[in-house]
């Protein structure tokens, strides 16, 4: 007796809703939920019942041994599209080949009728990579409307790279997520009446208890009567196997190893001709035979179950059955070549193997199925052992083939462990160098930058000199490889040489490298007109060329030129023609993206536009180098949202290395900015001068003026003037660029804080220079140094009412930007000062509080007073409102003299009665 949908009908009525608006909107949809939770059942529910004039449905679904056949999950709803030729014509790159064929499938879906077309995918959890790429493509660009993408996924056991998928899948905006609960104890007692009209309410209780609510695992127990059935979804279905003879089993387990339902004559071969086998696993229930559409089984997982409870020698003969059946029937499509190749792996027939995957790895490439093709390469390099012909690549060119497409898919480890494998015990050679210079740049996007210099430098010993071509690819990734590490003299050379190399040979590609990397070294130079020619002209031909990692490089270039300018508008502008560029020709992000995104939130936090900075944070870090995340520190630290910052900050931890300065210095800014937030003065002193001794003497030491003012502040704060003088000496080169005048004022300003007494002239002159560039935050700070120098000269005519100016324009600036806790200095400095602020900046009308107004506490000291009333002792205070104990110290001693009170005991006692103990701190 078939389950009935129950506890679904909201879900129902939700998705018929879809489908009956399909005339006038498109949409997207992702059923989940865990196994036999009823994600089939509810879908086939709305869909079998629409209207006869209702929409289209094109169905389509995966197996878990079918991952690696390019489009296996469509090749049931879009067969006539795909065997056509997703991508037939010439293309400058497989990216460019591979966004034609994505386009040309959703191209495919535009003849539908009227009422639209429903595109069903079921267990996309075991999709290949090329149709995951699709779906991900289609999502993003669905049309008007006449179009429902509907979806179904299990929820457990999904490896970690499809759930990086989905997790990007669920950010779009056009995509319902459609979970599905557990059902309660009344609904299942509705599902095991419906199955069994006779059960007691005592008995539904019963199965509800052991099901726990999931409807597969009720209808089964409910089936079984008095039975003793194991209450778990996999034992139960296992038990049911054992009752099965192990003919019908191999038949079960193989209705897994394909995207599609069997036909007869694959079943027919799986069980070796004995027809009396389909009979007996149709009759007991197990598979479900259909005369048009093939055998299923009556559930996925019996499928697994089965195929895991075989014996080796079992699943090879099933494999093996299979795989010639198949190669006796084969059509054009590459999946039907994908499933021959996959049957002879599983069969451990290597020499099959081996030609079987290069057949696959070339049908893929005929459709641009990037991961896929890589993928079975890697296959074909694996097994060359297995072969002497040599009428086949080499294990090398096998390997270089498969790193290539596997890295344009974003597989980078996978690439590198292919080429690892086919480059180890060999000897130096010329053949060795494009497979090096693969794996160096790979190395360098998951990390490895020593070992990626190193690949490198050994190609260039490696490369025949008058091999124009190949000498100019290699000094341009040379050249490019060294701007990571701050060798930018080095690499202008070398792409210079690049740059003549590829207009002798005609090599546009190495000639736009060459193009990039000259303008970013043009840039540091202060160029700026020849490197934004220079990364133009990059960008264009990496537009020709249709590479995604050129158009990052050009990309990032620009943006770099801009932000160098102070034009952040310019780099908005070119980071988002960048990223619409990539998108063209990528699924997910590329890895310079986070790099480019953190060039415009440093332009937009130095210009004051933080709003708009943070607008570019994402739920977590899913870069390699997630150099981002502390860009977007740096303004929570600024606003005081130390939790929101450390949590960044320990996602960015992993660029805190002292063999790329660059990232170095983007993890010790931020860092050290938050360290003097919370008080702890000598760390952050210790981490600016141990970052300034990696960043002296690089390039990164001109774009170092954040790091060098945090580490002078923190050298006053500590009293060290020696080690005030050693990062001005170590770091001395960030007086460069738009912010020279500003960042010599501020030295000039500290130096005088540090010897004593505070300059409020050079104070003054800092916010002279700050204002010019139009930088608020620094100039607010530079506002409220001045007002504290001016306040400690009381007997100077004017500096009060001057004080009283600057402290009020600092928090009106501060106020602005949300920076709460300067804010909070400039309002504890003027109470301090008895200056009367405008009601913008220290009244706070209903919102003060009494013990502000009886006894003057700041904000802060009324927190720190909230801490003392709760018993908490000065370094649980401080570590509750990151400060240090010795500031919680002041605090409460500020606190008990301004109550009047002798001891902590009693300061708690008047804070019970101002009612501040029911208050929270803002932390």
């Amino acid at each position: 007796m078939a389950t009935k949908l129950v506890g679904r009908g909201d879900e129902a009525g939700f998705l018929r809703g879809l489908t009956a608006a399909l005339p006038t909107t498109s949409t997207a949809v992702i059923v989940r939920g865990e196994a036999g939770i009823g994600k089939t059942l509810l879908v086939e529910t709305v869909l079998d019942g629409r209207p006869d004039d209702g929409p289209r449905v094109l169905r389509g679904c995966c197996a878990p041994m079918a991952g690696a056949a390019a489009y296996s999950g469509l090749d049931m709803a879009l067969g006539t599209v795909l065997n056509a030729g997703v991508a037939s014509g010439d293309f400058p790159s497989p990216a460019a080949g591979r966004a034609r064929a994505l386009e040309a499938l959703r191209q495919g879906l535009d003849d539908g009728p009227p009422s639209g077309t429903v595109l069903l995918v079921e267990d996309v959890h075991w999709a290949d990579w090329s149709t995951l790429d699709f779906l991900a493509y289609l999502t993003r660009n669905l049309p008007v409307s006449g179009l429902l993408v509907l979806l179904t996924w299990r929820d457990e056991e999904t490896e970690a790279d499809r759930e990086a998928w989905l997790a990007e899948l669920l950010r779009s905006p056009r995509l319902t997520d459609l979970q599905l609960r557990r059902l309660t104890a009344a609904e299942t007692a509705l599902q095991v009446r419906t199955l069994q009209p006779d059960s007691t309410p005592e008995e539904a209780d019963r199965i509800h208890r052991r099901s726990v609510g999931n409807p597969y695992l009720t209808a089964e127990l409910a089936k079984a009567g008095q039975q003793v059935v194991p209450a778990s979804l996999r034992r139960m279905l296992l038990g049911r196997l054992q009752l099965l003879s192990p003919g019908v089993r191999m038949l079960v387990a193989a209705t897994g190893t394909l995207a599609r339902p069997l036909t007869d004559g694959e079943l027919l071969a799986v069980a070796g001709g004995d027809g009396d086998l389909i009979y007996a696993g149709c009759e007991s229930g197990v598979l479900i035979r259909d005369p048009i559409d093939g055998t299923t089984v009556r559930h996925p997982v019996l499928a697994e179950v089965a195929y895991e409870n075989l014996l080796p020698p079992e699943r090879r003969q099933v494999h093996a059955r299979l795989a010639r059946h198949l190669e006796a029937h084969l059509s054009a499509s590459p999946s039907a070549v994908a499933e021959v190749a996959e049957q002879y792996r599983r069969a451990d027939d290597p020499t099959a193997t081996l030609h079987w995957s290069i057949k696959a790895a070339r049908a893929a490439e005929s459709q641009f199925a990037l991961t896929e093709a890589g993928h079975w390469y890697a296959v074909a390099a694996s097994a060359t052992e297995s072969s002497d012909s040599p009428d086949l690549p080499s294990k090398l060119d096998l390997a270089q083939s498969a790193a290539s497409y596997l890295g344009s898919a974003g597989q980078q480890s996978a690439a590198i462990a292919v080429l690892d494998e086919a480059l180890a015990g060999r000897d130096d050679s010329p053949e060795l160098v494009p497979a090096l210079l693969s794996r160096s740049w790979l190395r360098m996007h998951v990390g490895n930058s020593d070992d990626a210099l190193l690949d490198v430098e050994r190609a260039r010993r490696l490369v025949p000199a008058t091999d124009e071509l190949l000498l100019g690819s290699t000094l341009a990734r040379h050249g490019l490889l060294l701007l990571a590490f701050s060798r930018e003299a080095e690499a202008r050379e070398l792409a210079t040489a690049a740059l003549e190399s590829a207009l002798r040979s005609g090599d546009l590609r190495t000639e736009g490298l060459a193009q990039t990397t000259l303008g970013i070294t043009g840039t540091s130079l202060g160029r700026f007109d020849e490197a934004l020619e220079e990364l133009r002209a990059a960008m264009s031909i990496a537009r020709q060329v249709a590479e995604p990692d050129d158009i990052a490089s050009a990309g990032l270039g620009l943006s770099y030129a801009y932000g160098m300018q102070h034009k952040v508008d310019e780099v908005i502008d070119a980071v988002r023609l960048t990223q619409r560029e990539l998108r063209k020709l990528m699924s997910g992000r590329h890895w310079f993206e986070d790099m480019m995104e953190s060039n415009v939130v440093e332009d937009l936090y130095q210009f004051g536009r933080w709003d708009e900075a943070l607008s570019y944070e994402r739920p977590a870090a899913t870069s390699e180098l997630p150099i981002l995340e502390g860009s977007l520190a740096r303004i929570r630290v600024a606003r005081g949202e130390l939790r929101s910052a450390a949590r960044l900050q320990h996602q960015a931890v992993v660029t805190d290395r002292d063999d790329f300065p660059m990232f170095k210095l983007a993890y010790a800014e931020p860092q050290s900015e938050l360290l003097l937030q919370q008080g702890q003065w000598g760390e952050a002193l210790a981490l600016a001068l141990a970052a300034a001794d990696v960043v002296h003497g690089t390039d990164e030491e001109a774009q170092a003026h954040g790091l060098l003012l945090a580490g002078l502040e923190a050298a006053v704060a500590e009293h060290a003037p020696e080690d005030f003088e050693r990062l001005v000496g170590q770091l001395g080169g960030a007086v460069a660029g738009p912010a020279a005048d500003a960042v010599s004022a501020m030295i000039e300003a500290e130096r005088s804080r540090v010897r004593g007494p505070s300059d409020p002239e050079r104070w003054l002159a800092a916010v002279r220079e700050w204002n010019a560039l139009g930088h608020p935050y620094p100039e607010a700070r530079a506002r409220l140094r001045a007002a504290e120098a001016l306040l400690g000269q009381p007997r100077v005519a004017g500096a009060r009412p001057q004080a009283a100016r600057e402290l009020e324009t600092a928090r009106s600036m501060a106020e602005s930007l949300g920076a709460a806790p300067l804010c909070e200095r400039i309002d504890e400095l003027a109470k301090l000062a008895r200056i009367q602020l405008g009601d913008a900046a220290t009244e706070r009308g209903a919102e003060q509080t009494k013990a502000n107004e009886d006894y003057g506490l700041t904000d802060r000291e009324r927190d720190v007073l909230v801490l003392l009333a709760e018993g908490k002792t000065n370094r649980e205070i401080g570590a509750a409102l990151y400060m240090s104990p010795k500031t919680a110290s002041v605090h409460v001693t500020h606190i008990l003299a301004k109550l009047s009170a002798r001891s902590r005991v009693q300061a708690a006692a008047i804070a019970v009665q101002l009612g501040l103990t029911g208050s929270k701190p803002d932390g």
